[in-house]
């Protein structure tokens, strides 16, 4: 692999300006004006300081008044309710927020509430060929259906219900087609619709789910299904921050997200909070305090695996759990999944290997990974891993069940888009894909087997266009040298500026100092560090410092190093730690 280049962001100094003038220090104007661009600048207060009560509301949504009318009119008739969702952490907890919305709050006995979460090795993604037939054969008609985190591009499957007596209302967030959205859905509430008036594309899936139940929650009112002063629906927050993280949407250009993730995250640090919660935390072994990070690194991995390898019904329960020891069986059976998918994903790394040094030689701008022992649910967190290493977009596919096709799911870096390269290529090889969707960051799309090498190269043509006057090559964008020694009051600071997600990430610095002792812990991939710096010492730690056992820095070097702040409590005390997350010796 390629030797990562440690970069320093580029700081906007009209938004540096404009948040010192609103009282936040150097440090944090610095940090911020390294995540915004200077057409940002006079909008920070209504980036950064935006509250709940500041979120847009739902009115605003495409369709919105056609699927709360459609939905009233169900309720009133008494109709089942099906609940569609994808598999991955957004869809879970859309689900979630769904059946508790319509369960607890609209009166909708359980009994009348059906859940369909599609297979993702089965069924794949979306409204599938195979999740209608199963919906066609099982579920009770007619039924009102809404999709959460899906459907924008699944008309064709949405007809087909709609011929059988079901009514489908759509939310999503993903992108939807140059045609329109699906004209055989009663509503597709989608805020990236062209005709939206919504003014945040940035919100998750499970986000417009929330809004919808809101919407529904007003419409019930004004038909007299509810009373006036029926209970809002703002205790659903926690699971709506929960999808938000997981689902990495931007954090920095959306008001609303960073609003709903600083709610969200004081519901799941207080007294009532719900059994999923805690039993997360006891398998995450955090700290008292759950952040975005835990949400991110600990939690979300966890939610994901279970979906990726098996059915996310096990998902969904868990955050329905009721009483703690419930949440905790579920919870450790994902934790089971998650350790399954850890020994996947390494053996089909360990097997990508050779492609990626072949395409590497070639000079691809792109890279196109096939893997023929492949498991579908882990070639994502593979092209992920496959985009930090390199530095490159990837798309990393692997076999159907049929033998005549493939899938593959892609990420991407820098500002190439997904779905538009996807768009483009399907525009001249409308025969080779069978379905495809995605956003700007990550997508993914089912091909003829016999179409993979012309993919390929198309994928990794667009690439070159789009990075013709770039260096291409993994990158650590850090936030230069602190201008004083680490402390826990930097931290302190820092911590300020939460919640850190996509786009607004955790700040990093650039170090230099003397390894003055080093030894391996954990399963050997780890190491723990005594630095010298001037000025002071610091411990370290550095997590995943080595994949074979050798370690890349030696005690007695001087290495050049970049780093994150963080606090270590033990036994009641707290100190400063610094994580490194890449390290190399000094030129000499």
């Amino acid at each position: 692999m390629q030797r990562s280049e440690i970069c320093t962001r580029r700081v906007a100094h009209e938004v540096e300006n404009a948040a010192l003038e609103l009282g936040y220090s150097h440090l944090q104007a610095r940090l911020i004006a390294g995540r915004l661009g200077a057409e940002h600048a006079g909008q920070l207060t209504h980036l950064l300081r935006a509250g709940v009560a500041q979120i847009n509301p739902p009115d605003l949504l495409p369709d919105i008044d056609l699927a709360v009318q459609a939905t009233v009119g169900a309720l009133r008739r008494q109709e089942p309710i099906l609940l569609i969702s994808d598999f991955d952490a957004d869809g879970a907890s859309a689900h979630a927020v769904l059946k508790i919305a319509f369960r607890d709050h609209f009166g909708v006995p359980e009994e009348r509430i059906h859940s369909y979460i599609g297979h993702r090795l089965r069924d794949g993604y979306g409204v599938s060929e195979n999740l209608t037939d199963r919906i066609l054969t099982n579920a009770p008609r007619p039924a009102l259906v809404i999709t959460a985190d899906q459907g924008s591009t699944d008309h064709a499957r949405i007809a087909r219900l709609r011929d059988a007596n079901f009514t489908v209302i759509v939310t999503d967030h993903h992108g939807v087609p140059e045609v329109g959205p699906p004209p055989a859905a009663v509503a597709c509430v989608n805020p990236v619709r062209r005709d939206s008036r919504f003014p945040d594309p940035f919100i998750a899936g499970v986000h417009v789910a929330w809004l919808y139940c809101c919407a529904v929650r007003q419409g019930m009112q004004r038909a007299g299904l509810l009373a006036t002063d029926a209970p809002k629906l703002g205790h659903l927050l926690d699971l709506v921050a929960l999808g938000t993280v997981a689902d990495c949407v931007d954090l920095a250009r959306s008001p609303n997200n960073r609003a709903i993730v600083a709610r969200g995250l004081r519901l799941m640090n207080g007294p009532r909070r719900r059994p999923v919660w805690t039993a997360l935390m006891a398998l995450a072994r955090g700290g008292a305090q759950i952040d975005a990070a835990t949400l991110a690194f600990r939690f979300a991995p966890l939610i994901n695996a279970r979906g990726r390898l098996d059915s996310a019904e096990d998902s969904v329960r868990l955050f329905l759990s009721e009483t703690l020891p419930e949440a905790e069986t579920l919870a450790a059976v994902l934790q089971e999944d998650n350790e399954a998918r850890k020994s996947v994903q390494a053996q089909m790394l360990r097997g990508a290997q050779a492609q990626v040094q072949e395409q590497l030689r070639a000079g691809r701008a792109a890279l196109c990974i096939f893997d023929p022992e492949g498991h579908a649910g882990v070639q994502g967190i593979c092209a992920s891993k496959l985009v930090e290493a390199t530095g490159r977009p990837v798309a990393f596919f692997s076999p159907k069940d049929d033998p005549e096709f493939v899938s593959a799911s892609l990420r991407t870096v820098g500002s190439f888009h997904v779905r538009d390269a996807l768009a483009a290529i399907a525009v001249d090889h409308p025969e080779d894909f069978v379905a495809w969707g995605g956003h700007a960051g990550a997508g993914g799309v089912t091909l003829r087997r016999s179409a993979l090498e012309r993919f390929s190269v198309a994928w990794a043509e667009l690439a070159m266009a789009h990075f013709a006057s770039e260096r291409l090559g993994p990158r650590i964008w850090t936030d230069g040298v602190l201008t004083s020694l680490p402390s826990l009051e930097l931290l302190a600071e820092i911590a300020e500026l939460e919640p850190f997600g996509r786009q607004w990430e955790a700040p990093l610095f650039v170090g230099e100092g003397e390894v003055t002792s080093l030894r391996p812990v954990g399963d050997g991939r780890h190491l723990k560090l005594a630095l010298r710096m001037p000025g002071a010492d610091f411990d370290a730690i550095w997590f995943f410092a080595s994949e074979d056992g050798v370690s890349p820095i030696q005690t007695g070097q001087s290495i050049r190093f970049a780093y994150a702040l963080e606090r270590n409590d033990w036994r009641g005390e707290s100190r400063l730690q610094l994580q490194i997350r890449h390290a190399e010796p000094c030129a000499t």
